[in-house]
């Protein structure tokens, strides 16, 4: 059970990988699903906001949870701290030496929630409740459960943390085959622990922690059925290892890592001293210029415009650039997006923002001058996850992409396709073009609009065109989304096409909590697959890192799931003043609990309006300001 908490010290690309470069430690012990606690228990410990854990836990024969005495297990966990107070967990339990072919499977997925009721106080403990995911299959780690948890200063170095709580005797579970499994909240019923193998938090338990600093500690549980005893260790202020014995009778062991996800790269944190930026020499402040693509310094109107196309943040950029031009005089940076600039930004201890007047937008012009010869590699990749004859079925490819900016707005995008994997369906693994299309983005004030015709992502070719209401200064944006596109794929002999007969039709409204990053969205409509229905998004975005819930229902079922979207690193491979290779500035995926019943469908065109201009809203923004 490992733990960690640091932030970025060089490249700024590296999502969850963040934790080589943080600032600050954090000490959240992990318990055997990956909770903050102690061996088997959860605690009540506030974590860090931004707190992201990950890791793996081993469970010994004896007390195996889904075979119990038949199979030990192998627990791997992600815990995400997506709000000050609130907790997602979600681990994946795995038997280990199967012996029934097909008795394995992917495993149990599990997602569990975690909200901090109270805080603590100097006289009053912290008080948190522990909830389940209720449409789990099945859920051999199910925590319902009520905790709470004090620390003790013992010394100005040593502490002991006491917990003690109660773990509800029934947990809800659906009576569902994984093979039919497309609504959520179908046959759910109440499973007493007591009629299990094994009774996981089921009734009083409770324990403490001795450690010193955030170093090292002592532990003891009495986890409702069993007496516990471990050790753990906090190595390099980043990585937590501990080894447990269960009732006195065998071992178990784990480790975790942690990063912060709100810390701000070094880097960057350089390039917001002015003391720094200042003393920057005259050779990297070339360096970074060559970052930079269709720059332009208006002395008379005070403003640079200017297109980054590396970094998914654009906080990034806008840093870069006031470092690189240092005597500028700038008031406010423009950023452009295909030639297209979204706004002016003016850079003070707030960051604030204007749209653009129609005189202040110079007219539309041949852009391919005016930028390099970019190259970017872009991992795709699909899976379905469940099935016991086939517990991993996955499509993986490697994209060399790259775009010509015809003119203002106007973007050629092509590319090469090499497969890597494909057991999804029967289709030949053969080098083909990448999706090829055209696109066409327009800003006119508050109102954004991307139209798109061509070969798109997930096997569609036709047009679509989404617009946009959207303040990147206020909470509230609008949009709506239109497509016709049929199925496409490349065969040994050429390109297989059916009838543009598939109607995508989709609006939403999202609102924006300015703290802590929060966006709340709803959208509804037809979907790819003729289904109707609507969905409901909660998306937090973090300094270089995406992480979206949501639940959805349409004619073809119901559903929930996460998205996330990161940084692929290292960002630039090579670059020239004509020329550059990179990583592609982001990776979206998006993981569904049902698969095979196509409940809300969508296809991808390169980017979507709404995820592409939240990068661009101030309060994203301001929150990466000292």
């Amino acid at each position: 059970m490992i733990q960690f908490l640091k932030g970025q010290r060089g490249n700024m690309w590296v999502p969850f990988l963040l934790a080589l470069c943080m600032s600050f430690h954090l000490h959240a012990q992990t318990n055997i699903s990956g909770k903050p606690g102690l061996i088997y228990i959860p605690s009540a410990q506030m974590t860090q906001d931004g707190a992201f854990q990950f890791g793996y836990h081993f469970n010994p024969i004896r007390y195996g949870f889904r075979f119990n005495r038949r199979n030990s297990e192998g627990i791997y966990f992600a815990n995400l701290t997506l709000l000050p107070r609130l907790e997602i967990n979600v681990n994946l339990l795995r038997i280990n030496n199967e012996i029934k072919k097909g008795q394995k499977g992917i495993g149990d997925r599990q997602l569990d929630i975690k909200y901090l009721l109270l805080k603590e106080t100097a006289k009053r403990p912290s008080v948190a409740i522990v909830l389940s995911a209720p449409f789990g299959i099945d859920n051999s780690l199910s925590t319902n459960a009520v905790v709470a948890s004090k620390t003790l200063h013992l010394g100005t170095r040593l502490h002991a943390d006491l917990t003690a709580g109660f773990g509800s005797p029934v947990y809800i579970q659906r009576d569902e085959s994984e093979k039919s499994n497309y609504d959520i909240f179908d046959n759910l019923e109440i499973i007493k622990k007591k009629n299990l193998a094994y009774r996981y938090l089921s009734g009083p338990f409770g324990g403490f922690a001795l450690r010193f600093e955030n170093k090292f500690g002592l532990m003891a549980e009495w986890d409702s059925q069993h007496f516990n005893t471990g050790l753990y260790a906090t190595l390099f202020r980043r990585w937590t290892v501990q080894a447990g014995i269960l009732n006195f009778d065998q071992i178990t062991f784990g480790t975790s890592y942690a990063v912060n996800m709100l810390t701000l790269p070094k880097r960057l944190r350089n390039y917001q001293d002015p003391k720094k930026s200042v003393q920057m020499p005259a050779e990297e402040r070339s360096r970074l210029l060559n970052n930079f693509e269709n720059l332009t310094v208006d002395s008379t109107a005070r403003k640079v415009s200017y297109e980054q196309r590396i970094y998914r943040n654009p906080y990034a950029g806008m840093l870069q650039i006031q470092a690189a031009l240092p005597d500028s005089g700038a008031r406010e940076l423009v950023p452009m997006f295909q030639g297209v600039p979204l706004g002016a930004y003016r850079m003070d201890k707030r960051i604030s923002y204007r749209p653009l007047m129609k005189n202040e937008i110079s007219a539309p012009g041949f852009l391919l001058k005016k930028y390099k010869l970019d190259f970017w590699l872009q991992p795709v990749f699909a899976a379905n996850f469940g099935y016991r004859e086939k517990t991993l079925q996955s499509n993986t490819s490697l994209l060399l992409q790259t775009q010509f900016y015809l003119w203002k707005g106007m973007a050629l995008n092509a590319g090469v396709l090499f497969p890597i994997t494909n057991d999804m369906d029967d289709r030949p693994k053969i080098i083909r073009p990448a999706p090829v299309f055209l696109n066409q983005f327009l800003a006119i004030g508050k109102h954004f609009i991307s139209a798109s015709a061509g070969y798109f992502y997930n096997d569609q070719y036709g047009a679509n065109i989404q617009y946009r209401h959207h303040d990147l200064s206020g909470p509230w944006s609008f949009g709506l989304e239109g497509g016709l596109t049929g199925l496409y794929y490349y065969t040994r002999k050429g390109i297989y096409y059916e009838k543009m007969d598939h109607l995508l039709l989709v609006a939403d409204a999202a609102y924006r909590l300015s703290r802590p990053d929060l966006t709340l969205k709803v959208s509804g409509g037809r979907y790819l697959a003729g289904d109707e229905g609507g969905r409901l998004d909660l998306i937090r975005q973090f300094t270089n890192v995406e992480v979206g819930l949501y639940v959805m229902k349409t004619n073809n079922g119901t559903t929930a799931g996460f998205n996330f979207a990161v940084p692929i690193p290292p960002g630039k491979i090579a670059q020239g003043k004509k020329i550059r290779l990179r990583t592609t500035d982001e990776f979206r995926w998006e993981y569904s609990y049902t698969r095979g019943f196509r409940i809300g469908e969508r296809y991808r065109t390169g980017y979507q309006l709404d995820q592409k201009l939240r990068q661009y809203h101030t309060d994203y923004l301001n929150r990466q300001r000292p």
